[in-house]
């Protein structure tokens, strides 16, 4: 069973989670697990995955990497062994609970590289009307609006619009879909209800994958903002695989109109699933080069290697 949180969610908490969409939540993890991964990030900023490279911005200083707990072994031991998962369990009010995604975004001190306004779903190869997915974020670092903390626009999550995937880089793959572009938010501040706490190191936003966020350039001269999320599901969330989603590199064998399932998508509550997981039974699980390849190609990146995994001495 993964460690359980420090304290449970109140009411109250879960209740803001339900009405705004997002909830800033402290006192979940414990002081080992927010050093444990503090430092899990920092290797991986400085020496990126592939994918990582391909889709962060090196020039501006701006880390993005994702599905790193397939070839780290701290971000493997995080999904199934963190109280991340008990805390997903109690705001999808589920009781079986797989794991989706990790990403990891840091921003050092100048990096002025904002993230554009959007929601999560549309960047998902998910049925976008999936309401049992969660985000959740933790920074390592104090945040505030003026360090690139995560802003969103409250109860945005029950609006009938669904947006553009825009990545911070602009990808122009991610962008060619018929959904419509985002509100102009930052030009209309005073129609929305923002919201942007102020966080400090090992604090979280548990968010819906539906409510419209984004953040600001990191204008500080001595402050990084290295933040980690883990995505959470619940049984039955419908696989999509249309034009304009992030990519999957590892064989997975689903169909269109499948549930995300199997060793991609593994279960962590209530219990593992034997043969589900070769991550948590110890064993690399490298990407399909083809499937690197291919995501390379399209992303006009030349990276000597395709190996993604990597075992930590």
């Amino acid at each position: 069973m993964p460690e359980a949180p420090l304290r449970p969610l109140t009411e109250s908490e879960i209740h803001e989670y339900d009405t705004h969409g997002v909830v800033h939540v402290g006192g979940l993890f414990p002081e080992a697990w927010v050093t444990r991964m503090a430092a899990a990030v920092d290797c991986i900023h400085a020496e990126p995955t592939p994918m990582g490279r391909a889709v962060s911005d090196a020039e501006q200083g701006f880390t993005n990497d994702l599905f790193v707990w397939k070839s780290d072994d701290d971000f493997r031991d995080w999904v199934y062994d963190s109280p991340a998962a008990q805390v997903a369990q109690q705001v999808l009010r589920e009781e079986r609970i797989r794991h989706f995604y990790d990403q990891l975004f840091v921003k050092p001190p100048g990096c002025h590289v904002p993230t554009p306004w959007h929601h999560d779903v549309t960047f998902w190869p998910v049925d976008i009307e999936s309401r049992n997915l969660c985000s959740i974020w933790i920074t390592f670092d104090p945040i505030s609006r003026a360090t690139s903390g995560l802003e969103f626009v409250r109860g945005s999550h029950r609006w009938p619009e669904r947006y553009k995937a825009i990545t911070p880089t602009f990808d122009p793959y991610m962008m060619d879909s018929g959904f419509a572009d985002p509100p102009d938010i930052d030009g209309h501040r005073d129609d929305y209800d923002l919201f942007c706490p102020d966080m400090a190191p090992g604090d979280c936003l548990i968010f819906d994958a539906h409510v419209v966020h984004g953040s600001s350039a990191n204008t500080s001269t001595d402050s990084p903002r290295r933040a980690f999320a883990t995505r959470w599901m619940g049984e039955g969330t419908v696989y999509d695989p249309r034009h304009a989603t992030m990519p999957l590199l590892w064989s997975h064998g689903l169909e269109a109109g499948d549930a995300l399932a199997g060793s991609l998508f593994p279960q962590v509550l209530p219990e593992v699933i034997p043969g589900e997981c070769p991550r948590y039974e110890g064993s690399i699980e490298g990407p399909d080069p083809v499937l690197v390849q291919s995501f390379l190609e399209r992303a006009r990146v030349s990276l000597p290697s395709l190996e993604l995994t990597k075992e930590k001495s």
